[in-house]
């Protein structure tokens, strides 16, 4: 405006031409004073978290090796146990034995008990996760929360050899044209300190970007899947909001966006992409779009490591179980063909 020179002691012109001895409306009386104070108010406009990985392993290491611990077992591979006695063999069981001598036994006393273990159940399972990098979403809470989510789903699906890709989604420049995809760890299997630490610093750094709706998006991120994938899960963290939240959740829900986003979702569901919506906010929008959801808001931030992992395993035992059990029924050609004869 026309007094941004004018200060009650900068001897400033008013606004007119360059000020005589420098200065400004802060009373700073040079350039160099004015890039010192903005240094100093860097922290209001700079949309980054603001720790290394270091500091953040040393903070909340325990907090991801427990959520990892705690799911772990559930991705553990398949166990078969065939338990079989015969009455020939090498492998005595001694209990059998004991009630042979007896008088007790039909002289199956031979252990040809069989173990199988299915390492390959997971084999076919794709994980993308997309993450709303505007700086409307930005709260240095829920920004934590999802951080030590995504690190800790990292972890469970790496120790698995799960292929599965993070990327953040928004308007860097603020430009109204461009939407920025930016990938923070590839979608494949590898996952070692090199990945961790992109990863780590493509969530924590630039939030800055300006909020898109994800019905442009949802189409482009359902292809990234390779043709080898079985199963294919999308985890969508946003609050769903749209590139402009409304007044209210209500309005929020009757906008053009929302309605777009919600067929958008109809769609990929259709053709068999396995979607959660993870909604960070106090409005419970995902809920009403996405057929999987998870509503995060100031009440259990907190809890969105245990809540994601789980979900997603619970994602992986019901849909990616039932691809297999339906592929186990199936007759082979080979089987047919018996059957024919």
């Amino acid at each position: 405006g026309p007094d941004a020179w004018y200060g009650k002691d900068t001897q400033g012109n008013k606004g007119v031409g360059d000020p005589g001895h420098g200065g400004g409306s802060w009373g700073y009386r040079s350039e160099e004073l004015y890039q010192e104070f903005l240094k100093k108010r860097k922290i209001l406009w700079d949309y980054n978290i603001g720790v290394s990985l270091e500091d953040f392993k040393e903070v909340f290491g325990p907090e991801i090796e427990r959520v990892t611990v705690d799911l772990d077992r559930f991705m553990d591979p398949d166990i078969h146990i065939n338990r079989r006695y015969e009455s020939r063999g090498s492998r005595v069981d001694a209990r059998k034995y004991l009630s042979y001598l007896a008088g007790r036994s039909d002289g199956r006393i031979f252990d040809r008990t069989t173990i199988n273990i299915d390492e390959d159940r997971l084999k076919g399972v794709e994980v993308v996760f997309a993450l709303n990098k505007g700086r409307r979403i930005f709260n240095f809470e829920y920004s934590i929360a999802t951080l030590v989510a995504l690190m800790s789903s990292a972890e469970i699906l790496s120790g698995h050899r799960i292929p599965f890709g993070v990327l953040g989604y928004s308007d860097l420049k603020n430009s109204k044209v461009d939407i920025d995809l930016q990938w923070f760890k590839n979608l494949d299997a590898d996952y070692g300190p090199q990945w961790e630490q992109h990863l780590f610093s493509g969530i924590a750094q630039s939030w800055h970007g300006d909020t898109i709706p994800e019905s442009n998006i949802l189409e482009e991120l359902s292809s990234y899947f390779s043709a080898e994938a079985r199963t294919r899960i999308l985890v969508v963290l946003s609050d769903f909001r749209g590139s402009r939240g409304k007044v209210n959740p209500e309005a929020d829900l009757r906008s053009h966006e929302t309605r777009a986003l919600f067929e958008e979702v109809g769609k990929l569901k259709d053709r068999g992409l396995v979607m959660l919506g993870v909604g960070l906010g106090p409005r419970a929008i995902a809920e009403e779009i996405f057929p999987e959801s998870l509503s995060i808001a100031r009440e259990n931030y907190a809890n969105l490591p245990g809540l994601l992992a789980s979900s997603i395993t619970d994602l992986i035992h019901r849909y990616h179980s039932a691809l297999s059990e339906q592929a186990t029924d199936r007759p082979t050609e080979e089987g047919k063909d018996r059957e024919a004869s």
